[in-house]
């Protein structure tokens, strides 16, 4: 997506029309839903520019942008080699303090191109215009500063936005970088925030019940369920309960967070009092076993809510799970359940081969796979040279994964003659590894470690090699 001239598009014309002017404009991908206010408070905004500066034809704008998985939006960006001016429109009634948690918010998410950023408000049924101190306080804001600062003499940025944001750089972990949690130096995206608050209010109703969020590895999961802990910590104290190898990675937060509790699932037992808890939070659910979960159900008995954080299996073939227990947490009565559907921290790209190697379908991508590879291994003797071969690139090559869930950025994994798929054609396996995980699970959770890169190799499996290939293919009759 480009810059545009702001001007170009607030000549008078009908909305259809703009649309289309907007999109052969920008390059962006779909038709932007124009809205007749945000235009008119824009038209508005540009009579006042001219008002006190010249050119303002020339002016370039990111318009209406709104950065990629996470659902935050701008209205208007300028973007120079040295700084960055948003200008935020409003047309109805809005208060300073909404406006000054808007742009505090917006120079979070800006600061990653660390540039200095000046934030601006323009209420367009007052006709006043307000900036973000340096103090995150609200003042009035002068036209000549703002147009001065417009027309500053250095270069804009003329490439494509989206190339300047990684959304993976807003999503935290709490367990990796406690430091960053604790200082809250991260914000929710919009899906997180509406799931957040949707739990929250049935708990100020009710102070019990059951609550489950679910969804891919690198949606948020953990950082959601840490901000809320947080929230409902605030007077009473909480427990969150870990399934699966945190380590000490808890130690940090278990010292400086003294209203939370820390138990792994290995200390939920039969004696474990619960019940003094204002909630529980369980991180990680799809590695519960179903006795561990009839203890904590046992211990909850309407005392305090439970609130599950669980990856989503669905891609899965439920026989390839061993494990029925997300499937009781999902017919607890009335338990609500939500899916995070925005991957932040993993490569899009990655998850959605992932899926459909895990189950095939009918259904072809018309985009290629540039990060994923594969190669055929006749016996062990070629498949240990692939190996090392892509681990002298720098691959990291784990043969079992477990409940380890750290993020690789390269990683290559064996697939043998174990795999097949099924008549319905889900990935399955012959066997199950040393732990009793099957073999299909964990290569799922295995794959989902890589971040930007994934080879496959295939030993001595013709059938399973050949089904990924035909996967690699994009349907070029759909570009």
């Amino acid at each position: 997506m480009r810059s545009i001239s702001i001007y170009t598009i607030t000549r008078n014309q009908n909305i259809t029309s703009l649309s289309k002017l907007e999109r052969q404009l920008s390059g962006r991908e779909y038709f932007l839903k124009m809205r007749a206010w945000e235009l008119e408070s824009m038209r508005l905004l540009v009579n006042q520019l001219e008002a006190h500066m010249q050119k303002v034809y020339s002016l370039r704008f990111f318009y209406s942008y709104q950065i990629p998985r996470l659902g935050k939006e701008f209205d208007l960006l300028q973007i120079k080699e040295d700084q960055i001016i948003n200008i935020e429109l409003k047309s109805g009634v809005v208060s300073d303090e909404a406006i000054r948690r808007q742009l505090i918010q917006n120079r979070y998410y800006l600061s990653v191109l660390g540039r200095p950023i000046q934030s601006y408000t323009y209420i367009s049924s007052r006709n006043r215009l307000v900036r973000l101190t340096n103090h995150d306080h609200i003042v009035d804001a002068d036209w000549d500063e703002l147009c001065r600062a417009l027309q500053k003499d250095s270069n804009d940025y003329q490439g494509n936005i989206d190339d300047l944001f990684q959304a993976e750089l807003y999503l935290i972990s709490p367990l990796t970088e406690p430091a960053r949690f604790l200082k809250k130096e991260y914000f929710l995206t919009s899906q997180q925030r509406d799931i957040q608050r949707q739990i929250l209010r049935k708990l100020c109703i009710g102070r019990s019940g059951f609550f489950c969020f679910t969804g891919l590895p690198g949606t948020g999961k953990t950082l959601l369920l840490y901000d809320i802990a947080m929230k409902l910590s605030r007077h009473q104290q909480v427990c969150i309960i870990h399934c699966g190898s945190a380590g000490t990675e808890w130690k940090i937060l278990h010292e400086r967070l003294q209203r939370m509790a820390f138990l792994s699932d290995d200390q939920l037992i039969e004696n474990t009092r619960l019940e003094h808890y204002s909630a529980v939070l369980v991180d990680e659910a799809h590695l519960l076993s179903s006795e561990k979960l009839q203890i904590l159900l046992k211990q909850s008995n309407g005392h305090f809510p439970i609130i599950f954080s669980s990856d989503s299996e669905d891609a899965i073939c439920p026989d390839e799970l061993a494990s029925n227990t997300m499937k009781l947490i999902e017919n607890l009565p009335d338990i609500q359940m939500f899916h995070l559907t925005n991957r932040i921290r993993t490569n899009a790209e990655l998850s959605s081969f992932i899926q459909n190697l895990m189950h095939l379908t009918d259904r072809k991508t018309s985009k290629p796979y540039p990060h994923v590879s594969v190669v055929y291994a006749n016996n062990e003797k070629e498949a240990r040279t692939l190996l090392d071969d892509y681990i002298s690139h720098n691959y990291q090559y784990k043969s079992q994964i477990y409940n380890n869930t750290s993020d690789i950025k390269r990683l290559v994994v064996l697939m043998d003659d174990r795999y097949y798929y099924d008549k319905n054609r889900y990935l399955r396996s012959k066997y199950c590894n040393k732990k009793n995980w099957p073999d299909v699970r964990n290569l799922f959770h295995q794959m989902n470690q890589a971040k930007e890169n994934l080879c496959i190799v295939v030993k001595e499996n013709i059938s399973v090699y050949e089904a990924i290939l035909s996967l690699l293919q994009p349907d070029i009759s759909r570009q």
